[in-house]
């Protein structure tokens, strides 16, 4: 008699959604193929891969980091009284899922068409003259950023496997975060400059003008740098092109991908996991944009530096979080376990807020903001390559990032002017953030480790739909 446990008639119809997008239409899902193909070989391929999808995506999203978080250094170079912004005022971040966009026209024109359309939205805003405009600034530029992140992890996605994205999304959003990481530095160096005697002696106005004719000059430069997905590219031969194919198909267990409709979408948004998993990027999000909007605040009127200490102050954090979270994304990938990391990163980013909040000398306060820094900033990527384990690779990084939307505009709201200058809650508010990330990661790590066992001993139908799929908790 069977025992094994049967499957809700929910729980079917999903898994015969998630199959039918992976399998070519009306064809059985392929048997994957034979490796025909040296480990040299492998290792070759990846390496180039590895210098053709980074280096312009890095750099991209770095001006992204860049241009989301100068509004916090504009604030304090003098914007708060000219366009006499009130106290705790606040800025929203619109997310649009672009990524049924970008399969179907490519990675190189639409990103370089988003890439140089929130350029001009960031030079747009250092000739605004109210509140008013700056706010519709601001929100056309989450509109046409957001479809970057997504993007770009799903690029990444499409290049490699399992058990290799971990430290490749990390490299990539830490390559864009040391950049970022000078931004107080260079978003200090740009407020001094003075040109006439009219608004723009204004020195807030020229970090976004500068900062913002640098990203529409990446813009129109990066359909040439740019990375396709693989079927796209003209740099790999045939041969390449085969192994870069082939082995995803062993890596997945027969998962071929085709791009999903949006009703195929829509379905496979049914799985309850990926609400899982938008919910833990929403806590990093938020987590993430808290700390990056009100850093400098939190320098100048929490410890009491000066403008421009708070500005030169902000960047050493973000290098250690860097070559710390690549470090911890290596052993991810090495030793195969994303769950433990994740925690530990969520409880180290909880014990540097306690240093900022609670003791007095301002060097043991800096101290935590090195660990709060790197503890939240880290699980951004570890968070994505987590998900990306588990399920389809376009509709999880796009969803994920769409709910983290909800974070970034919680993160700019929890640190308000009023709480100076220990800013309570909006350090427990992110603690609490963290405790929440660090319960469903455990929480839902152990279910997928309990679905694998199960599929081992024969006991569960074929996960997510694919035979002999694994999770990656």
């Amino acid at each position: 008699m069977d025992e094994r446990p049967r499957q809700s008639i929910s729980d079917e119809k999903r898994d015969d959604a998630i199959a039918h997008v992976f399998a070519r239409h009306d064809e059985e899902v392929p048997t994957p193929p034979e490796q025909d193909w040296t480990k040299e070989e492998e290792k070759a391929l990846v390496k180039k891969v590895d210098w053709r999808v980074f280096p312009m995506l890095s750099i991209v999203f770095g001006l992204s980091l860049l241009d989301r978080t100068n509004i916090s250094a504009a604030y304090i170079a003098g914007m708060a009284v000219d366009l006499q912004l009130t106290v705790g005022a606040r800025y929203a971040l619109f997310e649009l899922p672009s990524n049924f966009v970008i399969r179907r026209l490519g990675a190189q024109i639409w990103l370089s068409f988003l890439i140089t359309a929130w350029g001009l939205c960031v030079l747009g805003m250092g000739f605004v003259h109210s509140w008013e405009t700056l706010t519709v600034c601001r929100a056309l530029l989450g509109i046409f950023e957001a479809g970057l992140f997504p993007g770009a992890v799903y690029i990444i996605g499409s290049w490699y496997r399992q058990y290799e994205t971990a430290r490749r999304v990390s490299l990539f959003y830490m390559a864009s975060l040391l950049s970022s990481g000078f931004g107080p530095t260079f978003a200090y160096a740009l407020s001094l400059i003075r040109v006439g005697n009219g608004m723009y002696r204004s020195g807030w106005r020229w970090i976004f003008i500068i900062e913002g004719i640098a990203t529409v000059v990446a813009g129109l430069v990066a359909p040439f740098f740019l990375v396709e997905f693989p079927e796209r590219v003209k740099w790999l031969n045939p041969r390449q092109k085969h192994i870069a194919s082939a082995r995803l198909h062993a890596d997945k267990a027969a998962k071929e991908y085709v791009h999903p409709t949006i009703r195929e979408s829509l379905r496979m948004l049914l799985d309850w996991k990926l609400l899982v998993f938008s919910l833990q990027y929403f806590t990093m999000a938020s987590s993430v944009y808290s700390i990056a909007f009100f850093q400098p605040i939190i320098l100048r009127e929490g410890m009491g530096f000066s403008y421009a200490m708070a500005q030169l102050l902000g960047s050493p954090p973000y290098i250690f979080a860097v070559f710390a979270s690549l470090a911890m994304a290596w052993v991810s990938d090495k030793y195969r376990i994303r769950w433990a990391i994740l925690v530990a990163q969520s409880l180290t980013g909880i014990v540097g807020l306690l240093a900022i909040l609670y003791p007095k000398p301002p060097g043991v306060r800096y101290f935590g903001l090195f660990l709060a820094v790197y503890g939240c900033q880290s699980n951004i990527p570890a968070t994505l390559a987590y998900g990306q384990s588990q399920t389809a690779d376009g509709v999880v990084a796009a969803t994920m990032i769409s709910v983290g939307a909800a974070g970034g505009i919680t993160g700019s709201t929890i640190f308000r002017s009023e709480d100076a200058p220990q800013y309570l809650p909006g350090i427990w508010s992110t603690i609490a953030m963290l405790i929440l990330h660090c319960i469903m990661t455990f929480g839902l790590s152990m279910y997928l480790k309990r679905q694998n066992r199960l599929a081992d001993e024969g006991n569960r139908p074929a996960l997510e739909g694919v035979e002999g799929f694994r999770y990656a908790p």
